[in-house]
């Protein structure tokens, strides 16, 4: 009687628990999200800044970005008839985005920003460049934004 082709159950269950081990290790590894969730709000601050970089050039008005550990948001001092309030420290005017939404957000769950604090887009009247504080980089996780202190062009890294 010719002998059938085949596995054996030995052969069988081998490949089966070996498959179970290699799942258990590595699944967890892809579908690990931190990465992609750290670069998505690292990309967000980065257009965020570049929405408050553009309102301060447009309007010939200061305009903040304020960062810290729970999330940002963007504002301008209070207006003064057709011009900006020098004198207003509150910086209680939210800039309105394209959506007609305030430009804020919070942090997405173990995604941290450093440093955090205040940075000012301010135009000078005479050579027309953006200035900011207090820093021209810092990192969301493992990635990194850089603004340039003299055009204001905002990149991620």
């Amino acid at each position: 009687m010719p002998r059938s082709r085949g596995f054996t159950l030995v052969e069988l269950v081998l490949v089966i628990v070996i498959a179970g081990i290699l799942s258990a290790i590595a699944a967890p590894r892809f579908f690990q999200s931190t990465v992609y969730t750290q670069r998505a709000y690292a990309d967000e601050l980065a257009a965020a800044l570049r929405i408050a970089q553009k309102v301060a050039v447009a309007s010939n008005c200061p305009v903040q970005l304020t960062l810290s550990a729970s999330g940002y948001a963007v504002a301008q001092q209070a207006a003064a008839g057709n011009t900006c309030n020098s004198t207003d420290t509150s910086w209680s005017t939210p800039v309105i985005g394209l959506n007609g939404a305030a430009v804020q957000d919070s942090a997405p769950a173990g995604v941290v920003a450093s440093p955090t604090g205040t940075f000012t887009f301010t135009i000078d009247q005479n050579t027309g460049l953006v200035t900011l504080s207090p820093a021209t980089t810092f990192s969301v996780g493992s990635h990194s934004i850089t603004i340039d202190s003299v055009t204001g062009l905002v990149t991620v890294s």
